[in-house]
């Protein structure tokens, strides 16, 4: 017997063998197990890369799965690019018999799609139990080091995404693709672009498997009937893959737009340049007073990292509704409503959609039912435009994203086919900001290219724009333009003079500098700083030490118990002998009264069942005293003398 055939025996034989326990509780011998030992999760606070501007100077690692999966960005001299290396684990002859055997038998020991476990440590705990219920049954002798080793391939094939998983722990990494097998993969690094890796599908079965699993994950189907698929993986990681080969040449292929747990704040962004301090505090004021706006830009060039991250502006208590084709925005207000569309099920109707689609033009015409402070949309294709500026019109800020050159070309896709808006309702757009991906130095930059006002637009499709900000590439800054419109008009609206709002935004400029310089930099920590500014702006500043620079804010907020109380400025005691008019001492200062009726009250008994009570005693009604005097009285012999009334018998 050959020892191939040799090995499917003793498999088919073990997964016999293995076929009772399922679903058996099988009362084993207490043993110590010792538990995987790899981490799990991504450690983007520890990894520091260096600025390195040379390239060729390149040489960076750091952990992806310590221990045991870990990368390597480092200049090729054959490629004369950078190439990032994933180096795992090799497993010997006794550890990859050992790890066959307990992969059979896992396909037949696992009841519950792992897909829908969407906790990766809750999914290898389940894995874990099966695993050691397979090497006790089996007798399997492995020692810790292979033990770790084979649940670390167990954890990446089966909870994983197989060869792909080390790089989905990356967190520089935003994108992963494949354009078909025998291509490397290529990843979209934070620090240095596209890059190259060392993981290559060496045939098209192995690939068409993937997209298949890649479909499984993302709860759809993939065919050759229906050979696309657009989905979200259980992380929220965006997938678009194509199946068969009439559809794409180079076989199958995919890619992943990873999602980011952690958002980019907006002081993240400054220190990323890709704005400055002045452009942020602008856009801030702009959004906590209700503007409306647009960015737009090519493909990856930070739209939606920037719409996330401004959107920290908007002030904490009020109810936010986002609609998205795939979940990518997080914030921090606990009043927010994330929407995300859906497919249908089975084919197609008459009109093209799905039987149970959802689609973002429903999800934004009930959302404006909802009476949503703000919407936030996170790409605009259509029809749903219409809505959210017809939202805008009636009072509702509204901020997306768009595939757009520029502000001139936003204005003629909202006015063009499919989505022919008026004038007068494009006109409602305040702010257009472009976002542009350039090499700036060697290294990949996203920049705000230009934060643009719409004035007016004509009929004819003209419109009358103005730059408040632009980026200057040749010196990586940015300049101011020729004056804001749009705080002219905030001023005018909300009772300020343009001074006023210039010395706000210096106040808030010198907030965001001094979270930079501090490090103040988690989305979180940011939020709350830009919370308690909206509370209470010149308190905070005093706290920040910005106060004593000359920085003050104009738009000071009453505490919500004050807001309805009156000051009433104490009065001082006379001095001096007092007159013969002041035989009655002037009173305590109190609150004013509100002036009583002309028309006598009516006062209403409540009811002792409803009465409110505290403890034993019952609160009555409070009385009103008769207020005192303050005019001398007169005396008893200027007094007129009042008849007697005369009783009727």
């Amino acid at each position: 017997m050959q020892p191939q055939e040799h090995s499917k025996t003793l498999a088919s034989k073990i997964v016999d063998r293995l076929r009772g326990l399922r679903g058996v509780a099988r009362q084993q011998e207490k043993k110590t197990v010792a538990k995987y030992q790899f981490v799990l999760s991504d450690a983007k606070g520890l990894i520091v890369l260096p600025d390195e501007k040379d390239l060729r100077k390149v040489s960076v690692t750091y952990e992806l799965v310590p221990p045991y999966a870990r990368a390597q960005i480092r200049w090729s001299e054959t490629d004369h690019s950078l190439i990032y290396r994933v180096s795992e684990p090799t497993l010997d002859e006794n550890e990859k018999r050992a790890y066959e055997l307990i992969v059979a038998a896992l396909v037949e020991l696992v009841d519950v799609q792992l897909s829908t476990i969407k906790n990766a440590r809750a999914a290898m705990e389940y894995i874990e139990q099966r695993v050691w219920q397979i090497i006790i049954e089996l007798e399997i002798a492995l020692d810790k080091a292979s033990y770790n080793k084979i649940m670390y391939y167990v954890y990446r094939n089966f909870v994983g995404l197989n060869k792909l998983e080390p790089l989905m722990h990356d967190p520089y990494i935003e994108d992963v693709g494949c354009v078909g097998y025998y291509t490397p993969i290529y990843v979209v690094h934070k620090r240095w672009g596209s890059i190259p890796t060392n993981i290559i599908y060496e045939n098209e079965d192995e690939l068409k498997e993937f997209v298949i699993k890649l479909a499984e994950r993302c709860g759809r189907y993939v065919s050759y009937a229906e050979p696309l698929l657009d989905g979200s993986l259980p992380d929220g990681s965006r997938v678009q893959a194509s199946l068969a080969e009439d559809v794409t040449t180079k076989g199958p292929t995919f890619s992943i737009r990873k999602f980011t747990e952690e958002p980019i704040s907006p002081v993240e962004l400054l220190d990323l340049k890709t704005a400055s301090a002045d452009v942020m505090a602008y856009l801030w004021l702009a959004m906590e007073q209700g503007v409306s706006l647009l960015i737009c830009g090519g493909t990856a060039t930070g739209k939606t990292t920037l719409l996330n991250a401004i959107s920290m502006f908007i002030p904490p208590e009020e109810k936010v509704v986002s609609i998205e084709d795939t979940r990518e925005l997080q914030l921090p207000h606990k009043n927010w409503i994330p929407a995300v569309a859906r497919t249908g099920f089975g084919a197609p109707e008459a009109g093209g959609e799905r039987y149970g689609e959802v689609d973002m033009f429903d999800l934004l015409k009930e959302s404006f039912r909802q009476n949503p402070d703000y919407v936030i949309v996170g790409e605009i294709r259509g029809k749903e435009a219409y809505v959210m500026f017809q939202g805008m019109a009636s009072g509702h800020p509204s901020i997306g994203t768009m595939h757009a050159a520029g502000v001139e070309t936003v204005i003629k896709r909202l006015m063009s086919p499919p989505i022919e808006l008026s004038p007068s309702l494009v006109e409602i757009l305040d702010l257009v900001i472009t976002m542009v991906f350039a090499q700036e130095k060697g290294k990949s930059s996203r920049r705000i290219k230009t934060v643009s006002e719409i004035q007016s637009v004509e009929p004819t499709g003209s419109a009358r724009t103005g730059t408040v900000y632009r980026w200057v590439p040749s010196t990586d800054t940015f300049e101011e333009g020729e004056g804001s419109y749009v705080l002219s008009k905030l001023a005018t609206t909300k009772g300020y003079q343009l001074s006023d709002m210039k010395k706000e935004l210096a106040a808030r400029t010198g907030v965001l500098r001094w979270m930079l310089d501090n490090r103040i930099t988690h989305w979180k920590e940011v939020a709350a700083l830009i919370g308690r500014y909206h509370q209470n702006p010149n308190g905070t500043l005093k706290e920040l030490g910005l106060a004593a620079k000359g920085l003050r804010s104009v738009m000071v907020r009453k505490a919500p118990s004050e807001e309805h109380k009156e000051y009433v400025e104490p009065q001082e005691a006379p001095t001096g002998p007092m007159t013969e008019n002041e035989d009655v001492l002037p009173e305590e200062p109190r609150a004013l009264e509100e002036p009583a009726p002309e028309t006598p009250e009516r006062t209403f008994e409540i009811p002792a069942v409803i009465r409110p009570t505290f403890g034993e005693k019952k609160v009555e009604p409070a009385k009103r005293k008769p207020m005192k005097a303050t005019k001398p009285k007169k005396r008893a012999a200027e007094k007129k003398a009042v008849p007697k009334k005369i009783k009727k018998k």
